[in-house]
């Protein structure tokens, strides 16, 4: 089994392995709306999603007062393993601020990374999909 140790980044360590047993979630902290966000081990963030240039598209877990839920979702703010406080050129991204586009029922959510535990899971992302 092949496994590799992130540690040090954000001050959490995340090992990331080649077989699922070790696939877990990671509490990134909470938002300021009281929602706890979370890293999830077993979906890598991918920077090659069907062309889509300057995306990276991710999962990540939410638990709030509707429960626990994966959502699917898409940022424009990684670049070479850093999160950007601009969109990466060229994506028409509407964003002024770091965040991402989450899917939901209905279409998709802008969300704003207004906490720490946002911007956490936002530089976690960025430094993944750059170094796997």
């Amino acid at each position: 089994m092949i496994t590799k140790i992130i540690s040090g980044l954000l001050g959490v360590s995340i090992v990331l392995s080649s077989s699922s047993v070790l696939a877990r979630n990671i509490l990134m902290g909470i938002t300021k709306d009281g929602a706890k966000l979370y890293a999830l081990t077993n979906y890598p963030p991918n920077a090659e999603d069907d062309g889509m240039g300057g995306w990276t598209s991710f999962i990540y877990a939410i638990e709030d007062t509707k429960g626990y839920r994966k959502v699917e979702a898409y940022t424009s703010f990684c670049y070479d393993g850093k999160l950007l406080s601009q969109p990466v050129k060229g994506t028409k991204d509407n964003m002024k601020v770091p965040g991402w586009h989450s899917k939901t029922a209905s279409g998709f959510a802008s969300v704003i990374a207004d906490s720490k535990a946002s911007q956490d899971l936002l530089k976690a992302v960025c430094y993944l999909v750059y170094n796997p």
